[in-house]
């Protein structure tokens, strides 16, 4: 089955978009998991990727 070029590209350019935010709210699950836990913003913010600020936010 022929599948054009353009069309590849894009179907490849969604799923690397869909795995990116999958695992953007895999960091995020996980910092409020340790947020729940007592864990400190800084070292949560270190440990998982993600600005200070987005941690802070969490915690509202």
């Amino acid at each position: 089955m022929y599948i054009p070029i353009a069309l590849r590209d894009q179907a490849d350019d969604l799923l690397a978009r869909g795995r990116k935010e999958g695992r953007e709210e895999g960091k995020r699950e996980v910092a409020r998991n340790l947020l729940v836990r007592g864990i400190s913003p800084d070292i949560i913010a270190e440990s998982v990727s993600l600005p200070l600020d987005q941690i802070q936010g969490m915690m509202n």
